[in-house]
């Protein structure tokens, strides 16, 4: 065995490589290996799962400590793993591991399908890496994005069929709030929450007109190069999840101000805001368009509009009920739309097609 398949095989349950089982075997590279934490456990008893972590250097037994290295060595082991071990279905999760596993896969002789689930860039590669990137992705058999938009973007862009391209919403449980009974900040405020895409320059544009709104930002520092930060604006970063999800729930409302009139990204952030019962406020895109109903479940205002986005603001800071009536909308929306049950329907059905039963 070479030392590449022994660091390989170190990272393999035997529960997982076990030959001659019935029972599909399935190896999963992700950021944190979701979706393996909850839907590995839903289908344990019908599948079988290696699972690798490209934010953790531990998978490789080596001691790599650079982000770019991590993913590299995870990708690595991930199709190595599915060649040993004969997997019936390689699992990516993010368009920079799809790839990259993908070449892996091509260098290994592995021929079985390949999904790439929660395919999505908040910027899309330019130049020798759009290139590099593509190439890599004839091989995927099918891809998974969380909205219409980008199934006929990412078509065009990189000359993909548009049939390998499947929309399902971002689909979660309720997230877990820090302290629920307990707000973090006290008193009224609206809150600002999100790193990709963001356009807050006209957000604090717009709050700096609405000095009787108080508002929390949750943002990277990154997002706040370049911005004169009025008093009426609190602001955060590099705080736990759980910490962030405590200051959406006792928000009047969330705005989620994005960069341009297509831009897929935010869903995550809505989804959870809506799981939560807030209110939206959103720039109108068609890369959230699946999730948005005006009037229903948010308000919307044109792109790098600073009048607009003034007005849908403090319409929604002077009226509770509006807000409330949102919120529901929302609540409801996501219940119906978003949850973890819908996603496994979902997941389901797609690897059925791809010839893995697992329900």
């Amino acid at each position: 065995m070479s030392r590449s398949e022994e660091l390989t095989m170190q990272a393999v349950p035997n529960s997982a490589s076990q030959s001659g089982s019935s029972t599909p075997l399935v190896v999963n590279c992700a950021y944190g290996a979701v979706p393996g934490s909850w839907f590995e456990q839903q289908t344990k008893d019908r599948l079988r799962w290696i699972q690798f972590n490209a934010m953790d250097a531990r998978n490789s037994s080596l001691l790599v400590r650079h982000g770019s290295l991590q993913r590299l060595v995870a990708c690595f082991l991930t199709a190595k793993a599915a060649q040993i071990a004969k997997a019936d279905i390689v699992v990516t999760q993010g368009p920079d591991i799809s790839y990259l596993v993908q070449y892996f896969l091509r260098l290994f002789g592995y021929r079985g399908p390949h999904l790439a689930f929660t395919f999505n860039y908040p910027w899309l590669p330019k130049g020798f890496q759009r290139n590099f990137h593509r190439w890599g992705f004839p091989g995927i058999k099918r891809f998974v994005v969380y909205s219409n938009m980008e199934r006929r973007l990412y078509h065009e862009y990189f000359k993909i069929p548009l049939e390998r391209f499947e929309f399902l919403h971002w689909g979660v449980s309720p997230p877990d709030v820090d302290s629920p009974d307990k707000p973090i900040i006290e008193g009224d405020y609206v809150c600002a929450i999100g790193r990709n895409s963001r356009d807050y320059a006209t957000f604090i544009e717009a709050v700096k007109r609405l000095p009787e709104m108080q508002v929390v930002m949750v943002v990277q520092p990154k997002n706040l190069i370049g911005l004169d930060i009025p008093p009426n604006v609190r602001v955060m970063t590099e705080i736990p999840i759980g910490q962030a999800m405590n200051i959406l729930a006792f928000s009047r409302f969330m705005v989620l101000p994005l960069d341009g009139r297509d831009i897929p990204c935010g869903h995550m952030t809505i989804v959870h805001a809506m799981h939560l019962g807030k209110a939206l406020a959103v720039t109108r895109s068609s890369g959230i368009a699946d999730y948005i109903v005006e009037g229903e479940t948010a308000l919307a205002f044109p792109p790098k509009n600073v009048d607009q986005m003034t007005e849908v603001l403090r319409r929604m800071w002077n009226d509770p009920e509006l807000c409330r009536r949102l919120g529901e909308g929302g609540r409801a929306f996501a219940a119906e739309h978003c949850s973890e049950a819908v996603t496994f329907v979902g997941l389901t059905r797609i690897l059925r097609e791809m010839g893995i039963v697992c329900v």
